[in-house]
Protein backbone atom coordinates (compact mmCIF):
# COMPACT_ATOMS: atom_id res chain seq x y z
CA UNK A 1 0.00 0.00 0.00
CA UNK A 2 2.76 2.48 0.57
CA UNK A 3 4.40 1.80 -2.74
CA UNK A 4 1.22 2.38 -4.40
CA UNK A 5 0.86 5.72 -2.31
CA UNK A 6 4.83 6.75 -2.99
CA UNK A 7 4.19 5.95 -6.57
CA UNK A 8 1.29 7.87 -6.92
CA UNK A 9 2.17 10.51 -4.55
CA UNK A 10 5.41 10.74 -7.65
CA UNK A 11 3.39 10.84 -10.17
CA UNK A 12 1.39 13.92 -9.01
CA UNK A 13 4.71 15.76 -9.28
CA UNK A 14 6.66 14.23 -12.42
CA UNK A 15 4.14 14.15 -14.59
CA UNK A 16 3.58 17.84 -14.79
CA UNK A 17 7.08 18.57 -15.88
CA UNK A 18 6.42 16.08 -18.58
CA UNK A 19 3.32 18.04 -19.77
CA UNK A 20 4.64 20.20 -23.26
CA UNK A 21 4.68 23.67 -22.30
CA UNK A 22 3.77 26.22 -25.01
CA UNK A 23 6.17 28.52 -26.66
CA UNK A 24 5.66 31.98 -27.01
CA UNK A 25 4.65 32.05 -30.76
CA UNK A 26 2.43 28.91 -30.25
CA UNK A 27 0.73 31.13 -27.52
CA UNK A 28 0.45 33.93 -29.82
CA UNK A 29 -0.95 31.80 -32.88
CA UNK A 30 -3.23 30.50 -29.99
CA UNK A 31 -4.86 34.36 -29.20
CA UNK A 32 -4.71 34.98 -33.18
CA UNK A 33 -7.01 32.21 -33.81
CA UNK A 34 -9.43 32.83 -30.91
CA UNK A 35 -9.30 36.92 -32.25
CA UNK A 36 -9.90 35.20 -36.05
CA UNK A 37 -13.10 32.93 -34.86
CA UNK A 38 -14.49 36.09 -32.87
CA UNK A 39 -14.59 38.92 -35.88
CA UNK A 40 -15.99 35.94 -38.18
CA UNK A 41 -18.57 35.19 -35.93
CA UNK A 42 -19.34 39.16 -35.64
CA UNK A 43 -19.45 39.88 -39.24
CA UNK A 44 -21.60 36.29 -39.61
CA UNK A 45 -24.43 38.42 -36.84
CA UNK A 46 -23.71 34.67 -35.34
CA UNK A 47 -22.54 35.17 -31.63
CA UNK A 48 -22.66 35.22 -27.80
CA UNK A 49 -20.42 35.99 -25.11
CA UNK A 50 -21.38 34.25 -21.77
CA UNK A 51 -19.49 36.74 -18.87
CA UNK A 52 -16.70 35.88 -16.93
CA UNK A 53 -16.79 38.99 -14.44
CA UNK A 54 -19.30 41.83 -14.27
CA UNK A 55 -18.13 45.44 -12.77
CA UNK A 56 -20.96 47.37 -10.35
CA UNK A 57 -21.57 50.81 -10.62
CA UNK A 58 -19.04 51.28 -7.32
CA UNK A 59 -16.48 49.42 -9.49
CA UNK A 60 -16.57 46.41 -7.71
CA UNK A 61 -15.60 43.55 -9.80
CA UNK A 62 -17.03 39.79 -9.34
CA UNK A 63 -16.70 36.61 -11.41
CA UNK A 64 -19.55 34.90 -12.99
CA UNK A 65 -19.89 31.21 -13.75
CA UNK A 66 -23.68 30.98 -14.23
CA UNK A 67 -23.92 29.94 -18.46
CA UNK A 68 -27.85 31.04 -17.44
CA UNK A 69 -26.16 34.51 -17.99
CA UNK A 70 -25.29 35.52 -21.61
CA UNK A 71 -25.98 37.67 -24.40
CA UNK A 72 -26.07 36.36 -28.01
CA UNK A 73 -27.07 37.51 -31.43
CA UNK A 74 -28.46 34.59 -33.88
CA UNK A 75 -28.85 36.30 -37.21
CA UNK A 76 -31.91 38.61 -37.29
CA UNK A 77 -32.15 38.84 -32.68
CA UNK A 78 -30.25 39.36 -29.94
CA UNK A 79 -31.25 37.61 -27.28
CA UNK A 80 -30.34 38.45 -23.41
CA UNK A 81 -31.01 36.73 -20.30
CA UNK A 82 -29.56 37.24 -16.48
CA UNK A 83 -29.84 40.60 -14.17
CA UNK A 84 -26.24 41.38 -14.78
CA UNK A 85 -26.51 41.47 -18.48
CA UNK A 86 -29.65 43.42 -19.25
CA UNK A 87 -31.48 44.60 -15.52
CA UNK A 88 -34.00 42.32 -15.37
CA UNK A 89 -34.81 38.64 -15.03
CA UNK A 90 -36.78 37.21 -18.55
CA UNK A 91 -35.30 35.90 -21.11
CA UNK A 92 -35.29 38.82 -23.85
CA UNK A 93 -35.85 38.84 -27.64
CA UNK A 94 -34.80 41.95 -28.78
CA UNK A 95 -34.68 43.55 -32.44
CA UNK A 96 -31.47 45.74 -33.15
CA UNK A 97 -32.32 48.51 -34.53
CA UNK A 98 -28.81 49.56 -35.25
CA UNK A 99 -25.37 48.19 -35.32
CA UNK A 100 -22.49 50.12 -35.74
CA UNK A 101 -19.35 48.39 -36.27
CA UNK A 102 -16.00 50.69 -35.93
CA UNK A 103 -12.69 50.28 -37.19
CA UNK A 104 -9.06 51.68 -36.34
CA UNK A 105 -6.70 52.86 -39.07
CA UNK A 106 -5.60 49.31 -40.32
CA UNK A 107 -9.30 48.30 -40.87
CA UNK A 108 -9.68 46.24 -37.41
CA UNK A 109 -12.39 46.24 -35.61
CA UNK A 110 -12.16 48.55 -32.90
CA UNK A 111 -15.73 48.35 -31.04
CA UNK A 112 -19.32 47.82 -31.92
CA UNK A 113 -22.41 49.50 -30.67
CA UNK A 114 -25.82 47.33 -31.12
CA UNK A 115 -28.95 49.63 -30.00
CA UNK A 116 -32.01 47.21 -29.21
CA UNK A 117 -35.66 46.78 -28.82
CA UNK A 118 -37.67 44.53 -27.35
CA UNK A 119 -40.91 43.69 -25.17
CA UNK A 120 -38.61 44.58 -21.64
CA UNK A 121 -35.72 46.03 -22.85
CA UNK A 122 -34.23 48.66 -24.73
CA UNK A 123 -30.85 49.95 -24.69
CA UNK A 124 -27.56 50.16 -26.04
CA UNK A 125 -25.06 47.43 -26.10
CA UNK A 126 -21.13 48.58 -26.73
CA UNK A 127 -18.89 46.04 -27.16
CA UNK A 128 -14.72 47.14 -27.27
CA UNK A 129 -12.50 44.35 -28.92
CA UNK A 130 -9.08 43.46 -27.79
CA UNK A 131 -6.45 43.67 -30.33
CA UNK A 132 -5.46 41.37 -32.55
CA UNK A 133 -3.37 38.66 -31.16
CA UNK A 134 -5.13 39.11 -27.73
CA UNK A 135 -7.69 36.49 -27.76
CA UNK A 136 -11.69 37.48 -27.40
CA UNK A 137 -12.07 38.42 -24.54
CA UNK A 138 -14.71 41.85 -24.99
CA UNK A 139 -15.63 44.09 -22.59
CA UNK A 140 -19.22 45.03 -22.76
CA UNK A 141 -21.53 48.40 -21.45
CA UNK A 142 -24.71 48.12 -21.67
CA UNK A 143 -26.88 51.09 -21.10
CA UNK A 144 -30.47 51.07 -20.65
CA UNK A 145 -32.89 53.90 -21.99
CA UNK A 146 -33.64 53.77 -18.16
CA UNK A 147 -32.25 52.14 -15.32
CA UNK A 148 -28.48 51.44 -14.37
CA UNK A 149 -25.36 50.72 -16.73
CA UNK A 150 -23.79 47.27 -17.02
CA UNK A 151 -20.39 46.16 -17.18
CA UNK A 152 -19.05 42.87 -17.97
CA UNK A 153 -16.53 40.83 -19.60
CA UNK A 154 -16.41 37.86 -21.26
CA UNK A 155 -15.12 35.67 -24.18
CA UNK A 156 -17.25 36.50 -27.79
CA UNK A 157 -17.62 33.17 -29.71
CA UNK A 158 -19.86 31.65 -32.42
CA UNK A 159 -23.12 30.67 -30.06
CA UNK A 160 -23.33 27.22 -31.15
CA UNK A 161 -20.02 26.87 -29.14
CA UNK A 162 -20.67 29.14 -26.42
CA UNK A 163 -22.31 26.90 -23.92
CA UNK A 164 -25.26 29.31 -22.59
CA UNK A 165 -28.63 27.95 -21.32
CA UNK A 166 -31.29 29.83 -22.82
CA UNK A 167 -34.74 29.35 -21.03
CA UNK A 168 -37.77 28.44 -22.95
CA UNK A 169 -40.07 30.95 -24.21
CA UNK A 170 -38.09 34.61 -24.46
CA UNK A 171 -40.42 37.80 -24.04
Amino acid sequence: MKKILILALALVFVLPSFAQKLTKEEKAAQQKALYETMVKALEENDWAIVPSSYTDSDGISEQLTDNAIFISYEKKNMFMQGFRVCGNSYTNIAEVKDMEINKDKKGNIKNVIIRVQGRHIQGTYKITLPKVDNGNIVDVIFTPSSGTTRKFQGPLVPSKVAGFYKKSNPE
